[in-house]
This record gives structure tokens, sequence and C-alpha cells, in this order.
């Protein structure tokens, strides 16, 4: 035979094992008279052929001889397996293995199911008491846990361990082992792969120890595709929590800066708004008080002048008689429309406070009163108020600015009612805070209209019948209070609205009330 036996391998100890080596001198033997028994064979059927065949052509010989070279590889592998199987017990194929091995390693990327398949390989191929495949945690290359420090060095050099080297078999026990093979990768220990002693009793051959090392590479690979794979998915989850942060951070920034953007408008809003009110309020107290002088020029000569007439009435002819009785009624006429008068310049006084300080303790429900009078051309004749006042304290606040709030609510109330209608007003105490509630039998509001009605230039108005800044002021008005206004409402149900003021203010709140800030 053309292969000699191999004995076995002269691991990292470089004792040769006993058993192995006097199965491979048997081996040889073996050998050699099989290849005699082959050449005698290749002599008999050389002469069998050219006697029967009857083949004296000089080309016979080499034609046959390479008709046998063909056959015998084929035949000597066969025979070589045979003696194999015979004196070292070996049944695997370690190429057909190692193939079939390096395909599903290629094809996983976690690291638990490439320890099972190597474990398995080994354990099918070289049935041995034990295989265990140690290796490094996720990160830490160079460090195998598990293996005794007396035999890392060794295998940090590449070297493959025997119990039959009396250095390292005490290590190797301690690990339950026959053999220990490292699993290199970039000249650094990745992991270590063990073997316990053959099940068939026999030593390690240098094939097997080629075949674990092998193995070990295809291993040690794959367990670097899988450390490379879990960090690229810790990567990837970093990442995506990262951008997680930053779009929350994002959105947290771009919320606060629309809320910033929204309070920034309402306070402009808020400012135009005060200042429209004030110089209303100083136009409506000119104009008043430009109306009251001749109002009580007017007044004041009534009753001198019905006096006159009165006089003259008692010396007069009938006929005269009568015109004066004429001339007495156009006078209470007058009278009557300078009365008239004066209480709408007293009210307008009323309702604009200019004359007063911010801070006054008032009575909400004369505010009320003021502005039903002020709102009279749009109740009158249609709607019908109903009043149910309870005992109320006086409420420090800036009468001007809560007296507009009602007049916004009872304008819009006035406006919900298209026809006929009632409107209730309702006044209590409830603790440290009062309650103003303003309810009408109009058509209502829905859902959606209610939650906008504070927003500012919303409105359900035709154009130029209102700006949508009423209920946005009164709303401002009230929070600069400490107060709050509620609202409930349905289509076809009316629509009633509480007002709700502390009896007490804060200083910062009335200094707020009385700038308009919200």
């Amino acid at each position: 035979m053309a292969e000699t036996a191999v004995p076995t391998a002269r691991l990292a100890s470089g004792a040769p094992a006993p058993r192995a080596g006097s199965a491979a001198v048997r081996r040889g033997a073996y050998y050699l008279l099989l290849t005699g028994a082959v050449g005698a064979a290749y002599l008999a059927a050389a002469v069998l052929f050219q006697v029967v065949l009857q083949a004296h052509s000089p080309a016979f010989p080499v034609f046959f001889t390479l008709a046998v070279l063909v056959l015998f590889n084929p035949l000597r592998t066969r025979l070589q397996a045979i003696v194999d199987r015979a004196f070292f017990r070996i049944r695997y194929d370690g190429a057909q293995v190692l193939a079939a091995v390096g395909a599903e390693l290629a094809a996983t990327l976690k690291r638990e199911r490439i320890v099972a398949l190597v474990c398995d390989a080994v354990d099918e191929a070289i049935p041995n008491t034990g295989t265990r495949l140690r290796v490094g945690a996720a990160g830490e290359a160079g460090g195998v846990s598990g293996v005794p420090s007396a035999l890392l060095p060794r295998l940090t050099k590449g070297e493959v361990l025997s119990a039959a080297d009396a250095a390292a078999r005490e290590g190797l026990a301690a690990l339950g082992a026959e053999l220990a093979v490292p699993l290199e990768l970039r000249g650094e220990l990745a992991g270590v792969l063990t073997a316990g002693r053959k099940r068939s009793g026999l030593l390690y051959t240098a094939g097997d120890v080629e075949f674990l090392r092998a193995l070990a590479h295809e291993a040690a690979i794959a367990l670097e595709n899988a450390r490379s794979y879990e960090a690229l998915v810790a990567l990837n989850a970093r990442l995506e929590e990262r951008v997680r942060e930053r779009t929350a951070q994002l959105e947290g920034a771009n919320r606060e800066l629309a809320e910033a953007y929204a309070e920034l408008k309402n306070a402009e809003v808020q400012l135009v708004q005060s200042e429209k009110m004030a110089a209303l309020g100083r136009l409506v107290a000119g104009v008043a008080h430009e109306i009251n002088n001749p109002v009580a020029f007017i007044s004041s000569s009534v009753a001198p002048l019905r006096r006159r007439l009165e006089t003259a009435a008692a010396d007069a002819s009938p006929e005269v008689a009568e015109l004066l009785a004429d001339a007495r009624e156009i006078v209470a006429v007058m009278a009557r429309g300078a009365e008239r008068t004066a209480a709408i310049v007293k009210d307008l006084r009323s309702f604009s406070r200019l004359d007063e300080a911010t801070r006054k303790r008032v009575d909400l429900q004369d505010g009320l009163e003021v502005s039903l009078r002020l709102l009279e051309s749009r109740w009158r004749d249609r709607i019908e108020i109903h009043r149910d006042y309870g005992t109320l304290p006086p409420v420090e606040c800036d009468p001007g600015q809560v007296n507009q709030v009602f007049m916004n609510v009872l304008a819009n109330a006035c406006d919900a009612i298209p026809g006929r209608g009632n409107l209730w007003l309702t006044t209590r105490a409830e603790g440290d805070r009062v309650r103003v509630t303003i309810r009408d039998d109009g058509v209502g509001m829905a859902p959606e209209v209610v939650g906008r009605i504070f927003d500012p230039f919303f409105t359900t108005k035709d154009v130029g019948g209102g700006t949508g800044l009423g209920l946005a002021i009164s709303q401002g008005v009230l929070a600069a209070h400490g107060g709050r206004i509620e609202v409930e409402s349905a289509p076809g149900r009316g629509a009633t609205f509480r007002i709700i003021l502390p009896v007490a203010q804060p200083a910062a709140s009335l200094d707020r009330a009385a700038s308009g800030a919200r």
C-alpha cells in the first residue's frame, strides 16, 4: 500500500501513546500483507488474461497496467478505511463532517446554536464521555471562563493539550477532558474545545487532532461572526433608542415652542383688547360726562317750567288752559326722557368703572343688572329673564373687567335665542368662592364647537356679527382673577355658562387683572 500507518500524534506533550503505537505496528503489517496480496493478484490476473484472451500483443500489459492503476486508488482507499476501522475504530469522514458542519455554522448567528452544532458533530464523529465548547463572553476576547489558569498560556500559544502530557493532566482532569483544542482568532484565544475519553477505549490519533483543529477553526470564525452580529444588533438598538429619545426631545421642544407661541398670541390679543377696552372706557366716560351736562340742565329746568305752566293755567281762558295742559304733557315726556338718559349715563359710568380703583369689593349681582340694562334692546319683548339670586359676599375684583365678562356671556346668550325664549340667572356663594350661572334655552352647540369657543377669533356668527374674541377675553380675565369659566351645551338644548370667582384676590392676581394679562 502507498500510505503507511500514522502513529498516534505526538500531542502537546510529545509523548507517544503506547497502545496506539502497538496498533499502528499491527496496521502496518496488515498493509504490507495486503500490498503483497494485491501485487500477486495483479500478476495472476495479467497472466490469466493473457492466456485466456491469448493476447500476444506487447501493448497488452501496458493497457492492463493502466486499467489496474485506475481502479487501484479507490481500492486502496477502501482497504485503508477497512483497516482503520478494524484497528482504530474510525467511522467518520473528517472532510465530509467538516463540510456539513461548516454549512450549518455559516447559516447561524446564535452562539448557543454554534456551541450545540460543534458538540453534536464531535460526539457523532468521535463518541466520547463528554464534549464541551467553552467560549468567552461577548466582547471579552481572550477570556475563557471555566478553564484552569495553568492551561491558558499554552492554549493561547495554539497548543493542543492531551492527558498524556503530565503538565496538562491535572488541568484537563479538572475539566473532565482527555483533549483540549484551542479556538484561535487573529492570534487570540476565543475558546476551548474539549473532548472526554473515547468510548472505544482507544487514544486520539493524529487524524482526530487535525479534524478537531479544523472544526475549532470553523467554530472560532462562526463565533466571531455571531459576536459581530450581536454587536451590530446592540448598536442598532442603541441607535434606535437614541433616535427615539432625540425624536421625543424634538417633539417636546416643538410642543413647548407651539405653546409659547400660542401664549404669545393670546397675550398679544389680550393686550390689544385691553387697550381697546381702556380707550373705549375713556370714550364712554367722556361721552357720558358730555351728555350728563345738558341732561342735568334739562332735568333741573323741568320743575320750574312745570310751576310756571301751572301758574299760567290758573288765570288762563279755557282755550289757553287746554294749550297749557298739552304743554304740561310735553314737559312730562321731556322729564321722563331726561331721567332715562340720566339712567343710561349712570349705567355707562358704572359699567366702565373708570372713576373707581382697580381693587374694589363689589356686588356681582349689581354688575349683572347693569349689563342686562345695557343689553335691553337685545332681549326686550322676546326673552323672559328669570332671576334666582342668592346672598353673595362682596367680591374683590376689577369691576370693569368682570362686567365685561357678564356683558360678553349675556350678549352671546341673547344671540343664541333666535325668537322668543328664556334666560336664567343664578348666583350662589360656595365657601370662599361665588358662582354665577347664566343659562339659555337657545339653539345650543355641538361638542366640537364647545371645544373651540374659547379659542381666539373662533366664532359661529355670520361675517360681521362677531370677532370671536369675547369668550377668549372673558376666559383670560377670569384666569387672571384666579377664577374660571365652565360651559355645558348640546344642540337644541341651550347652553349653560358658570362663572366662578374667588371672594378675595391675591395681590399678584389683581395686578395681572388690572393689566389685562392672562
